[in-house]
């Protein structure tokens, strides 16, 4: 017999051996979490989110409600239930999370934020979902069918969230290649907030709104016909999404990342993401400040 033939026939009966395993050792990785939970956090008994909830899939609010839902609402939620504390939920722009995580105001900055290495002199970050900045375009804007990537965006104008540094990094970049090409530069608006940003594109006062990739294809599908994504699935810069935490308050980040972990095991992790419509930004391991940028190419 081929060796690959052996491993087909190997691998489902090793999967049906092993899946009575892990039910036990994502239960004690549970237990083992919940004790790391610092000492004021508990007797506190909730675990403080920031976040600017605009931002489906990920974090946001539908209109004339107060719950807080997406995908990373979902895992948190099952976070602080595994580590015996109640998920809350404080408001806060966007630009100004990593600041409130900072002043205490919050535990954990949420919503869409990106690990980078220049973050990472501020916080510490647990890697949760690997996605990118995309772009979108008006589908009736005649450019729209042509525009393949940031690069045809000579002298136009885009539009993004205000702290997007991770974007406003390509822009710059594709900006001056548009000048040293002898073009106009791109020209970058920065909003609030994630709706005031498309608005602007909604208003044709921009040519592109610049966003998460799931966030751009979740708007898409609620409202067919109305937008097209650059390229299709363009990618202007690969980064992972990421919850934020405090330098001094490390014992919480290795709670929130060891429940996270057994979630993964028993496959509660995954079934939220798919929930969502973004499996396919899982991550095999919830890691620990690990930008994209050391990290190998996702094929």
């Amino acid at each position: 017999m081929k060796p690959f033939a052996a491993l087909r026939i190997a691998l489902p009966l090793l999967a049906v051996v092993l899946a009575g395993t892990f039910a036990e050792p994502a239960f004690a990785q549970a237990g083992d979490a919940a004790r790391l939970v610092p000492a004021d956090v508990r007797a506190r008994g909730t675990l403080r989110v920031g976040s600017q909830q605009t931002f489906p899939p990920v974090e946001f609010r539908e209109p004339g409600k107060s719950e807080v839902i997406g995908v990373s609402s979902e895992l948190l939620a099952e976070v602080s239930k595994r580590l015996g504390l109640k998920l809350e939920y404080i408001q806060g722009e966007y630009a100004s999370l990593i600041s409130g995580v900072e002043a205490d105001r919050f535990d954990v900055a949420s919503g869409g934020i990106s690990d980078t290495e220049e973050r990472e002199q501020k916080l510490d970050f647990i890697n949760y979902m690997y996605s990118g900045g995309a772009m979108m375009m008006l589908a009736d804007d005649p450019a729209a069918s042509s525009a393949k990537t940031i690069d045809d965006f000579c002298g136009k104008t885009t539009a993004t969230l205000l702290g997007s540094r991770v974007i406003m990094g390509v822009v710059e970049a594709a900006s001056e290649r548009c000048t040293k090409a002898g073009k106009p530069a791109i020209k970058a608006e920065q909003l609030p907030s994630a709706p005031d940003a498309r608005m602007q594109l909604d208003l044709k006062r921009v040519d592109a709104y610049m966003g998460d990739y799931p966030a751009l294809v979740y708007m898409g599908q609620q409202f067919p016909g109305r937008y097209r994504i650059v390229g299709g699935s363009y990618i202007l810069t690969p980064y992972i999404t990421s919850w934020g935490f405090a330098k001094n308050k490390t014992g919480l980040r290795d709670a929130v990342q060891k429940a996270m972990q057994s979630m993964v095991a028993d496959g509660t992790y995954k079934r939220m993401m798919d929930k969502w419509g973004v499996g396919g930004g899982a991550l095999s391991e919830i890691s620990i400040n690990l930008p994209a940028n050391k990290r190998p190419p996702r094929t």
